[in-house]
């Protein structure tokens, strides 16, 4: 059986924050890593070129990933705290994305060889969440 950290995908919702108190609840407490996505402008970048000075966009696109990772960080802390408290041990990471966030969320399992990965219902009704 894989002994990696389980692997907490986390953006602060209350399905992600309700995952991580039945995770707390179901799984054998241990190391875990609280994921938070966010998405990277730089490869849309070159898009904008064709509109705006290059430096403009480098710029502006440096920013906005300065920011969204910035505030991935801060999502992934909030659910480490959360992790911790539910009996793991939690370390946050920021995990940036060029495409779908499960993409990045897999890969980033797929690196920390997670034993298993904890995710809220993402908004799904009641039925299709049971």
């Amino acid at each position: 059986m894989n002994q990696g950290p389980v692997l907490i995908a986390y953006d602060g919702s209350a399905h992600a924050k309700a995952a991580i108190e039945r995770a707390g609840a179901v799984l054998a407490h241990g190391p875990a890593v609280v994921a938070t996505a966010w998405t990277s402008f730089e490869g849309a970048a070159p898009a904008a070129l064709l509109a705006l000075p290059g430096d403009i966009v480098r710029d502006s696109a440096g920013m906005l990933d300065d920011a969204g990772r910035e505030a991935a960080e801060r999502l992934a802390a909030e659910g480490a705290e959360l992790a911790r408290a539910a009996g793991f041990e939690a370390e946050p990471r920021a995990v940036r994305s060029s495409g779908p966030f499960f993409a990045a969320l897999l890969e980033a399992a797929r690196e920390l060889d997670a034993r298993v990965i904890v995710a809220g219902s993402r908004g799904r009704s009641a039925i299709a969440a049971a």
